[in-house]
């Protein structure tokens, strides 16, 4: 029985209402989400710049920022992105596409581009951690760990340099990895784009290819099998690079037991839980035995919060930490901390040396923390997670703000430079002193 026509035109009204509503719904969340990104972006960019104003209001080159980065782009031009660095002897890609950035400015402006591209990196991972790819994550308690990220601890030599940007992307590219599948084609571009560069970066991209592997083996979906057959082949070039190049000097290791406790408990640990002003107080005043015992116990207590970790938390929590300390544990076995004429592992034991290699680790030991608050099954372990996460908190405001880079008048030696003839090489003087950038006029 066919219906009457205004009952039909009724039912095709409601639909369309219907139809109408859900749209306007979903681009009201489509717009407050990009409103939440925005914001927190920001605000993870204001707060960095609070650690150390100096890296934008006197924006100079870090170490091979300058030395290296810089200077080859300026020489080699897109040749650099070929060149594995001195040092490392490996492929360092992102910071080298920083530096060919920056020749579309003036020499002046360039330090500040490549620590502005440094920053959006560093402030990235806070935009995917607060998305909704962590679902099962209260948004308030993401929201605390970007903080705890942002004013990590000891982490002077990682903020707002192009030098370290490698362990910003890890820690990134390893979110990506453990987020849930990407429901837009924009995230879809952004994973992308991540997961080759970090694996172009640096061997932290082969480190990933096992924690891919494992995050295709619980998800079992498309994307993940993307993400890691997009890791592979930066991968296999980094490894040749890393294989076939002889760049990386090395001094004796000096590996002990009492050094790698006294590593652990003083730089990962106790600076993750009384901040590295502290612990440098620490060191020079109490005798070496005594500062052995208070590491020994630093390391316990981090050990036994990892190892619990490790055994209830969710495999999202335990493949962050076994990928971290993988990474710290490479960085052990051939680190360049200081000069050749002291082993290495000594140089890694001083507070503040090399903090670079500490700062995974120190993120997987806050994670763990935070997991603890909250979910530990046992009540006297969220007990102890709590207390832990009060000198956390503690180590996070003694160790916000960084001293500033020395000013080495950079400005002044941009102009010169500028206003010199074609041919004219150039020593310029950059942090940390010592260091210097050479440039010959073209």
């Amino acid at each position: 029985m066919e219906l009457p026509i205004s009952l039909r035109l009724n039912r095709v009204a409601m639909r369309s209402t219907r139809f109408w509503d859900e749209n306007i719904c979903a681009s009201q969340l489509h717009y407050k989400a990009n409103l939440l990104h925005l914001v927190a972006f920001t605000a993870a960019c204001l707060l960095v710049f609070s650690r150390r104003p100096d890296a934008i209001l006197n924006a100079q080159f870090f170490a091979e920022d300058g030395q290296r980065w810089y200077a080859d782009a300026y020489q080699f031009g897109l040749r650099s992105l070929l060149i594995p660095d001195e040092a490392g002897g490996y492929l360092h890609t992102v910071p080298r596409l920083a530096a060919l950035l920056s020749l579309l400015f003036p020499l002046a402006r360039a330090p500040l581009v490549m620590n502005l591209c440094a920053i959006a990196i560093q402030v990235l991972p806070v935009t995917i951690f607060i998305s909704s790819r962590f679902p099962c994550i209260p948004l308030w308690k993401r929201l605390l760990g970007s903080f705890l990220y942002l004013g990590t601890p000891n982490s002077y030599g990682t903020n707002a340099n192009a030098t370290n940007i490698q362990w910003h992307l890890g820690l990134l590219a390893c979110l990506v990895l453990l987020a849930q599948p990407p429901n837009s084609q924009r995230w879809k571009v952004f994973d992308s784009i991540v997961l080759i560069l970090i694996s172009v970066e640096s061997p932290m991209g082969i480190v990933l290819l096992a924690v891919a592997v494992v995050s295709w083996w619980v998800k079992r979906n498309r994307w993940s099998r993307i993400s890691l057959a997009l890791l592979v082949p930066g991968a296999v070039v980094q490894t040749l690079v890393v294989f076939t190049s002889h760049a990386r000097g090395l001094g004796p290791n000096g590996a002990t037991i009492s050094r790698l406790i006294s590593i652990l408990g003083r730089q990962v640990f106790l600076a993750s839980l009384v901040g590295e002003t502290k612990v440098l107080h620490f060191a020079l005043r109490y005798s070496e035995r005594t500062s052995f015992l208070l590491e020994a116990l630093a390391t316990a207590v981090g050990v036994a919060v990892l190892g619990y970790a490790l055994r209830y938390a969710p495999w999202e929590l335990k493949l962050f930490i076994g990928f971290s300390f993988t990474i710290f544990a490479l960085s052990l076995a051939r680190p360049i901390a200081g000069a050749v004429v002291q082993s290495q592992w000594e140089w890694l034991r001083f507070p503040g040396t090399s903090n670079r290699y500490y700062y995974l680790p120190i993120i997987s030991f806050l994670a763990a923390v935070l997991w603890l608050v909250n979910y530990a099954p046992c009540r006297l372990a969220r007990i102890s997670g709590i207390a832990l996460l009060l000198f956390v908190c503690i180590a996070v405001r003694r160790d916000w703000r960084y001293p500033a880079f020395e000013d080495m008048h950079f400005q002044e030696y941009a102009l010169k430079f500028q206003a010199a003839p074609i041919g004219t090489r150039m020593v310029i003087p950059i942090n940390p002193p010592g260091v210097k950038m050479v440039l010959v006029k073209r």
